[in-house]
């Protein structure tokens, strides 16, 4: 059996899955059934032998998270019960993002995702894919994008904040970059008046002025900290140093063993140094295991 026959096998069999466990979810509002597909399909996603075989798990994925966020009741289900795509509701509950990675045997990595958004005013729900663009834009920190033109990541946190009765959303998260380096990433999110993603607003006020977002770079031989502590109310990250005579090459840059954080007043997050904070690492680990750690923060 050639491989064209094989994948067309598992193609159809998976996608009669699918569409059997869709039709009973919509009629019994059972959306465990959803959840075991959730899990499956990440799992098999992240260990598939080949690119080939992963892309049609993915696309099957797709599918079922398009589907999955139109019936009504999917935007209060939990899955608590998913570990192998990130599935996060913001702390004001009302945005809830559908997340993932497709690993490449390249060492390339494509992000996915979906946000899902209950908009207090109208009483309405809408719902937006993101699509990764990582690989065709430069100067990432100073640019604002839409939906159809995403920084790809795989986010850890969603940190919620308002001014003036504008909601802000910060989502923290991790890029497996390449074979050298690796990134965690600082994201700002709104909502427009039409209910569509703006990602990127010019709110982090850092050394060199304000910017859209925050990208850490860094060594893939070592692991950063990127969290929302709660009881400092900051968001704490590694201070990152290259070694002797490497500035701007980040395959050099390590943890110089010092915090730094961002604070959120008057509408801006703040750059703050020096924060006294204990060591927590979260590590990030390699390719598949630290695709696992990541999808664990």
């Amino acid at each position: 059996m050639n491989r064209y026959v094989s994948h067309l096998i598992i193609f159809l069999c998976i996608s009669k899955l699918s569409l059997n466990v869709s039709l009973l979810c919509q009629s019994s509002s059972d959306f465990y059934f959803f959840e075991s597909r959730l899990q499956t399909l990440g799992d098999q996603i992240l260990n598939s032998k080949n690119d080939s075989t992963s892309s049609i798990y993915n696309n099957l994925l797709i599918d079922d998270i398009e589907e999955l966020i139109l019936i009504n009741g999917s935007f209060e289900f939990p899955f608590k019960n998913v570990n192998n795509i990130k599935i996060l509701t913001s702390p004001d509950k009302n945005l809830k993002i559908y997340n993932w990675v497709l690993p490449k045997n390249n060492g390339e990595f494509f992000y996915f995702c979906y946000l899902h958004f209950f908009d207090k005013k109208s009483k309405s729900y809408t719902h937006h894919k993101l699509i990764d663009n990582s690989f065709e834009n430069e100067n990432f920190e100073y640019q604002q994008y839409t939906n159809n033109l995403w920084f790809g990541a795989l986010y850890s946190e969603i940190v919620y904040t308002n001014f003036q009765g504008k909601d802000f959303y910060t989502l923290l998260g991790w890029d497996g970059n390449n074979n050298f380096t690796n990134k965690k990433i600082i994201e700002t999110l709104i909502f427009d008046e039409e209910l569509k993603p703006i990602l990127g607003v010019p709110i982090i006020k850092m050394k060199k002025g304000n910017q859209n977002r925050v990208i850490l770079e860094y060594s893939e031989n070592t692991s950063i900290n990127l969290k929302f502590n709660k009881e400092l109310d900051y968001i704490v990250f590694d201070h990152l140093e290259p070694v002797e005579n490497s500035q701007d090459i980040y395959e050099f840059y390590f943890p110089s063993l010092s915090y730094d954080g961002l604070t959120f007043k008057n509408g801006k997050w703040r750059l703050v140094e020096n924060i006294p904070v204990y060591n927590d690492k979260m590590m990030d680990g390699k390719r598949l295991k630290k695709i696992q750690q990541g999808l664990q923060e």
